[in-house]
C-alpha cells in the first residue's frame, strides 16, 4: 500500500490537475475543460508572478483552492498569504480549504492527517500538521512585517481583490498598484517568493489591465468562448458547462436587462472603462404622460436591409416630439422586418400619433422601399409627410450616437411613458458602445429632424383650439396648392380679423384626383358654408401648365387670386402673436394636424455648418401647405376682411384669375 501510495503522490506532484481530479471529483461535476490544465500548470510553474483571468464561474477560484491545499501538504510553501477583495471573503475562501481538509478522506488516505491533534484553527489561520501555514487577510489590510516563525510569505494569492470602488479612477487605480510593489512584493520571500492573481478586468483602466500588460507578469486570458458568439464556428471554452446555445441565451437575456457590458466584461474579459459609457442610468429621465399632447410627433426610422436576426441590423424607430430644448420620446421599438412590415408599421405609427411626419434614412429610401411606399400611399389614399435623411458621411455609427451624449447630460431627451414602455430603448443606452445601437442610431436622427429655424417660432400651445365648430355666418376660405403631384389644402375659418383653420389635406394624387374629393369632403361637412377657394398669384400667373387650375374649374371651384408666395411668406406672424378678447388672432384646430407639423418646425429654414440660414424653407408636403395658406392669408388680411363679403359677386378673367364684381349674377 506504501508503494501504490508512493506512485500516486509522484503522479500527483507531477501532474496537479491529474491530481484535482483524483483528489476533488466531488467538486467537479463536470468534465473539466482543457483550459483548466493550463491553470494548474500556470498555478505550478516557476514564473514569480503570473495572472489567471478567467471568466465568471469558470472554476479558477476552486481550482485556486484545490492547488493551494495540495501544495501545502507537499510542503511545497512553507507560509502562504490568502488575500481578498475583503477580509471577510478571504476568510471564506480559506474556510473551503480547511472543510476539504479534515473531510476529504481521499486526502487523508495520501497525507495522513493534515490537522496537528490539539491544533485550533483560528478564523484567519490554518497550520497543517507539516508546519505550513496559509492566512487570510483583507486587501484593506497593511501588509508590512509579515513573518511566520522564521519565514516570511513564500506565496501568495490574491483573489477577485478589485472592486468598483478600487478603480472608479486612475487615482485608485495607482493605490492598488503602489500596495502591490510597495507593500505586498517587499514583504515576500526574495528567494521562494511567489505570486499567483486570479479575476476579471473591472474597468479600461484596473489592477487586471495594467498587470496583463506588464511584461514582467506571465499572465493567460480565458474568455467563455474562443471568437464573435454569433459566429456559427465558434467554441465554448467549457462546452460541457457552458455549450454556445447557453451562451447566447446568457448575453441575450442580460442585454434585455441592460447589463450587456457586464456580460463583456465578465464573461469575455473585455475591460470597458467609463470613457466607454457615454449614457449612465441616472441621465435617463423619464415621464408618466405626454407634458403637451398637442404637439406635434415625428417618426424616425433607421430601416434595415435585411433580417437575419443573429447578425442583422433591426430596423430602429422612434417617435417624438420637441417642446422647447426637451425631446420627448413616446414610443421606440427595434425589429427584424421585413420591408412590407416597415412600410406597414410606418402608416399605423403615423396615423397613431396624428398623422405624424415620417423621417427615414435617405440611404435606405431607394427603390427597395420607396416605391412600394408610393403604391401603398395610392392604396391607401394616404399621404405620408416624408422627410429624407442623409446618413452621416463624415463619422461612424458610433461617433454619430455619441452626440447623443450632451443631450443626456442636461436631461434634455425623456422617455414619456417611463422606462418599462421602452425597454429596448433602455437596454440599448445602457449596453453602448456594445450590443444592439438601431434605436439609439434613429434617436440620434432628431437633431436633424428638428434641425433648422421655424418659420413661425412665436407659433405655440396659445394658437391651439379643440373642437372648433365654425358658425354657418361665418365665410370659409380654402386655401389650394400643389406641387409636383402633391395637393395641399387648408380650410380656413374668417371671424372678422380672426382665422382658425378648421382642417387640412396632403394628397399624394394628381390635382385631377385629389380636388374633387377634398370639394367633396368639405360640402358634406359644411353644406351651408361660403366657400372660396384660393391659390397663389405664382400658381395661376402659370395657370396654362398648372393641371391645379382646371382642377377646381370642373370642380365648380373658381380660385381666388393669393398673393405671391415669396411676397406672403411670414404672412401669419402678426396674427399668431396678438391676441384679442382673450384669444389669438391665428387659431389652429387640433384637427388640423399638418398645419400643427408644419407650424411646429416642419416649415423651417434649413440652416447650413457654418449656422447661417438659407433664403428659402425646406422642400417639402409642409412648404406647399403653408404656402397656400399663407398667400390666401396675405390678401384676406390686406382687405381688412372685406375680401369675402356677403353676398359677393366673382367673375373670371381671360387667364382664369377669379376677381369681384359689381355685375350681378345672371
Amino acid at each position: 500500500m506504501a508503494l501504490t501510495n508512493a506512485a500516486l503522490l509522484t503522479s500527483i506532484s507531477e501532474d496537479r490537475a491529474l491530481g484535482s481530479a483524483m483528489l476533488f471529483p466531488h467538486r467537479h461535476p463536470q468534465a473539466s475543460p482543457a483550459f483548466h490544465i493550463e491553470v494548474m500548470d500556470l498555478w505550478r510553474c516557476a514564473d514569480e508572478w503570473v495572472l489567471i483571468e478567467a471568466f465568471r464561474e469558470g472554476a479558477k477560484s476552486t481550482l485556486s483552492e484545490e492547488h493551494l491545499l495540495i501544495e501545502a501538504c507537499f510542503g511545497n510553501f512553507g507560509y502562504c498569504l490568502i488575500i481578498g477583495e475583503t477580509y471577510t471573503k478571504a476568510c471564506q475562501r480559506l474556510e473551503a480549504i480547511k472543510f476539504e481538509a479534515t473531510r476529504n478522506m481521499r486526502l487523508q488516505s495520501l497525507f495522513g492527517r493534515v490537522k496537528q491533534a490539539g491544533r485550533v484553527w483560528n478564523e484567519h489561520q490554518m497550520e497543517l500538521a507539516n508546519g505550513v501555514l496559509l492566512e487570510a487577510h483583507g486587501w484593506e489590510e497593511e501588509f508590512r512585517g509579515f513573518k511566520w516563525r522564521d519565514l516570511r510569505p513564500d506565496r501568495a494569492y490574491l483573489d477577485d481583490i478589485e472592486n468598483k470602488e478600487r478603480v472608479k479612477d486612475k487615482a485608485s487605480v495607482d493605490a492598488s498598484m503602489r500596495k502591490l510593489y510597495l507593500e505586498l512584493i517587499p514583504a515576500m520571500d526574495k528567494v521562494r517568493g511567489k505570486i499567483r492573481v486570479t479575476g476579471t478586468p473591472l474597468a479600461e483602466d484596473c489592477m487586471i489591465t495594467r498587470l496583463r500588460e506588464n511584461p514582467d507578469w506571465t499572465s493567460r486570458r480565458y474568455p467563455i468562448c474562443n471568437g464573435d458568439i454569433d459566429d456559427p464556428e465558434t467554441e465554448a471554452l467549457w462546452p460541457e458547462r457552458y455549450p454556445m446555445d447557453w451562451i447566447r441565451r446568457k448575453r441575450d437575456e442580460m442585454e434585455r436587462a441592460g447589463q450587456l457590458r457586464g456580460f463583456m466584461q465578465e464573461y469575455m474579459l473585455m475591460a470597458i472603462g467609463s470613457q466607454d459609457k457615454p449614457f449612465e442610468s441616472d441621465q435617463i429621465r423619464e415621464m408618466a404622460l405626454d407634458p403637451a399632447p398637442w404637439m406635434p410627433k415625428v417618426v424616425i426610422t433607421d430601416p434595415a436591409r435585411t433580417v437575419d436576426v443573429k447578425k442583422s441590423d433591426r430596423t430602429g424607430r422612434v417617435v417624438l416630439s420637441r417642446l422647447g430644448t426637451t425631446i420627448y420620446v413616446h414610443a421606440s421599438s427595434g425589429e427584424y422586418w421585413k420591408p412590407n412590415e416597415i412600410i406597414d408599421d410606418l402608416f399605423s405609427t403615423s396615423q397613431r400619433f396624428n398623422d405624424a411626419a415620417v423621417a427615414i434614412e435617405k440611404n435606405s429610401l431607394d427603390e427597395w422601399l420607396l416605391q412600394p411606399m408610393r403604391a401603398e400611399m395610392l392604396r391607401r389614399g394616404v399621404t405620408l409627410a416624408l422627410k429624407p435623411l442623409s446618413a452621416p458621411q463624415d463619422r461612424d455609427k458610433e461617433q454619430f450616437i455619441m452626440g447623443l451624449q450632451p443631450f443626456f447630460q442636461a436631461g434634455d431627451i425623456v422617455l414619456v411613458g417611463g422606462r418599462s414602455a421602452h425597454p429596448k430603448l433602455v437596454a440599448e443606452i445602457l449596453n453602448f458602445p456594445s450590443g444592439k445601437r438601431d434605436i439609439l442610431n434613429a434617436l440620434a436622427y432628431f437633431q436633424r429632424v428638428f434641425s433648422g429655424a421655424p418659420v413661425y417660432e412665436e407659433f405655440g400651445e396659445w394658437n391651439l383650439i379643440d373642437g372648433y365648430e365654425p358658425s354657418q355666418r361665418h365665410a370659409m376660405a380654402l386655401a389650394f396648392n400643389a406641387a409636383g403631384a402633391e395637393t395641399t389644402a387648408a380650410l380656413i375659418c374668417i371671424e372678422g380679423e380672426r382665422m382658425v383653420v378648421v382642417a387640412d389635406w396632403i394628397s399624394p394624387v394628381p390635382p385631377a384626383q385629389a380636388v374633387p374629393d377634398i370639394a367633396q369632403l368639405v360640402r358634406a361637412a359644411f353644406p351651408r358654408a361660403r366657400v372660396t377657394a384660393w391659390l397663389p398669384a405664382d400658381v395661376l400667373d402659370q395657370s396654362d401648365r398648372m393641371p391645379i387650375v382646371p382642377a377646381l374649374r370642373a370642380a365648380k371651384m373658381h380660385p381666388m387670386r393669393g398673393g405671391y408666395i415669396n411676397v406672403s411668406r411670414g404672412a401669419l406672424s402678426p396674427m399668431i402673436r396678438t391676441e384679442s378678447r382673450g384669444k389669438r388672432l391665428f387659431l389652429v384646430d387640433s384637427g388640423a394636424t399638418h398645419t400643427l407639423n408644419a407650424l411646429a418646425g416642419g416649415y423651417n429654414f434649413p440652416v447650413n455648418r457654418t449656422g447661417n440660414k438659407d433664403s428659402l424653407p425646406e422642400t417639402g408636403p409642409h412648404r406647399t401647405l403653408m404656402e397656400g395658406l399663407e398667400s390666401a392669408t396675405y390678401v384676406i388680411c390686406s382687405q381688412h376682411n372685406d375680401v369675402i363679403p356677403d353676398g359677393v359677386h366673382t367673375a373670371v378673367n381671360p387667364q382664369g384669375a377669379s376677381y369681384m364684381t359689381s355685375l350681378p349674377r345672371r
